[in-house]
């Protein structure tokens, strides 16, 4: 177990420039985002994409699923669709020229959109066989493996957006009288790979305290480079209003 004094020493021994009043407070990076994603539809994974700590881009393929039957009834719709716009077209012609009465050209556009209905429901079943990522980010858990069979909702991949982290912290309310949404404040993290000191926003004020009278602080640091780790201790340097 960390000594939290030990990293309050550590943090402010970071920072070289003038001493200004502030409160430093012992805190927790957490992911800017992390989602889960899910399995959309009861199948057996085919294919698994990534792996575990690889970094992928919005909408990469994460896994494929079987989905033969689902492809071969998207070809079937596409095949009634082509029939179905030839049929239109058709009738259209045939209406124009008034030789057939207009209910009959209606009913082919009707047929016809329904068969546009059909293929894009059945396209969109296909679709679903290819789990894609819903955000930049770096994949921490894998839950499956290929030829196991899945469940709808069932997590498959967990993922950590960390372009930024969140830095929280719990303070006392008459802490907080000289802080204030949108603030910029110091943040150290001295048990980093590389220590460093950098700059944060208040994000977070949160209305309502803790059973410990505590009020929770989110700080909003940039991490492009992802030298930030999620989990790690950080210190925050809180503003102290001023002294009478």
């Amino acid at each position: 177990m960390s000594n939290p004094a030990l990293i309050l020493i550590a943090a402010l021994s970071l920072y070289s420039g003038p001493v200004c009043a502030a409160l430093p407070v012992e805190g927790l990076v957490l992911p800017f985002r992390q989602v889960e994603v899910a399995a959309p539809v009861s199948s057996r994974i085919t294919e698994m994409k990534v792996r575990e700590g690889e970094a992928v881009k919005e909408g990469q393929p994460l896994a494929l699923l079987y989905g033969r039957l689902e492809e071969l009834e998207a070809q079937r719709a596409k095949i009634l669709l082509e029939r179905r716009e030839f049929e239109a077209k058709g009738a259209r012609k045939l209406y124009e020229s008034r030789i057939i009465p207009e209910a009959k050209a209606l009913e082919a556009r009707i047929d016809l959109d329904l068969a546009r209905l059909q293929y894009e429901t059945a396209a969109e079943q296909v679709r679903l066989r290819t789990i894609l990522s819903p955000m930049d980010g770096v994949v921490v858990t894998r839950a499956r493996e290929a030829g196991e069979t899945v469940a709808s909702a069932q997590p498959l991949f967990r993922i950590l957006d960390l372009s930024k982290v969140v830095v929280q912290v719990e303070v006392e309310p008459r802490d907080l009288a000289a802080t204030a949404l949108g603030h910029r404040v110091r943040v150290s993290f001295p048990l980093a790979a590389q220590p460093l000191t950098t700059e944060g926003e208040v994000v977070l004020l949160d209305p309502c305290a803790d059973a410990r009278g505590l009020v929770r602080v989110k700080v909003l640091v940039e991490n492009p480079e992802r030298r930030i780790r999620s989990g790690i201790r950080a210190v925050v340097e809180l503003a102290l209003p001023p002294q009478p």
